[in-house]
């Protein structure tokens, strides 16, 4: 299912566990979602654009053959609060984890929005890398708030 959104459209996949992927995306990338599960996806990222600032936590996630140190980072990064950043060493340091692991898991992300990889920047401000769409990382932090310096 292709979601349309202010950035481009999302590509959403479910599975009876939960969402297996939603990623930005021109085309459609496998199987349609549809169902209860799709239709809730969509409704909250919807919210999440209209500023009414949904955590997602309701939506079950399916991390089928993913590490157990991968579900860690993206079930610890999915508890950053709208509008609030952490750092990669932060996270790395409440998961015994090296902050490039850290970093790796959040870039191989395929929980766009759900898991909050662009909450996680370097802790001196710079924003870090965000699988080559640093911009993109920039516009949802100014999208929820934050004042960002301007070579960041």
């Amino acid at each position: 299912m292709l979601l349309p959104t202010p950035i481009g459209p999302l590509w959403l996949e479910t599975t009876p566990l939960g969402v297996r992927r939603l990623v930005p995306a021109l085309f459609p990338q496998g199987r349609e979602a549809e169902g209860p599960l799709a239709e809730r996806v969509a409704e909250a990222v919807a919210r999440y654009f209209q500023g009414e600032r949904p955590d997602f936590l309701d939506l079950p996630l399916d991390y089928t053959g993913l590490s157990p140190a991968r579900v860690a980072v993206y079930e610890w990064t999915r508890r950053i609060p709208y509008g609030k950043t952490e750092s990669y060493g932060a996270v790395a340091r409440a998961l015994g984890l090296a902050p490039r692991a850290v970093g790796a898991a959040l870039r191989a992300s395929p929980f766009f929005l759900l898991v909050p990889a662009h909450r996680v920047i370097h802790a001196d401000g710079r924003l870090g890398g965000f699988a080559g769409q640093e911009g993109l990382k920039a516009w949802l932090l100014r999208f929820e708030g934050l004042h960002l310096l301007p070579d960041r």
